[in-house]
């Protein structure tokens, strides 16, 4: 559990970084209820031949703030321990980056359509920086959020990828 509080310290310091007049939100209530932390509940995906897995970066947090940003963090928290703390092998770096998975954002939420995107701002795949990321939205009350991953950003087999967020609370 170090090893979360530790990347969402580091999450939380990026948001910090931001300036305070970024892209603030509407006053609309859709737009509020999104404002905090989320912790994943599960991330379903659906395949092409009608089969469900869960996906392995099980263990996820999700921060949205009041002046328009959002920033993820996900990790599978089933990934094999290195041998030396401070000195893995390639083959042990390669199991950190398949296993982790994290990006801060510029959000705008839809509240009328139902969907946010996610404006990618720093992200470990440099190619991604840039990129718009479409989720569409549903609240199952005020603590449960439901994120469906825009069709067009899944890769084959995976026809539906839906994120399911329970907000965090003291």
């Amino acid at each position: 559990m170090n090893a979360v509080r530790r990347v969402v310290s580091i999450v939380a310091l990026a948001l910090g970084s931001f300036s305070s007049t970024s892209h603030a939100q509407s006053e609309d209530p859709i737009a509020k209820q999104f404002v905090g932390m989320w912790r994943l509940a599960s991330r379903t995906q659906r395949l092409a031949d009608g089969t469900v897995r869960q996906h392995p970066q099980s263990v996820a947090y999700i921060i949205y703030t009041d002046t328009g940003y959002v920033c993820y963090v996900a990790m599978n928290p089933n990934r094999p321990r290195w041998n030396s703390e401070t000195a893995p092998t390639p083959e042990e770096l390669l199991t950190t980056i398949k296993g982790l998975g994290a990006y801060c954002a510029t959000v705008e939420i839809h509240a009328k359509e139902g969907f946010v995107i996610h404006h990618v701002e720093i992200e470990g795949n440099p190619n991604v920086i840039g990129r718009a990321r479409k989720r569409w939205f549903t609240f199952q009350g005020p603590n449960r959020v439901a994120l469906r991953i825009d069709t067009p950003e899944l890769n084959p087999p995976v026809v539906e990828d839906t994120l399911i967020w329970d907000r965090v609370q003291k």
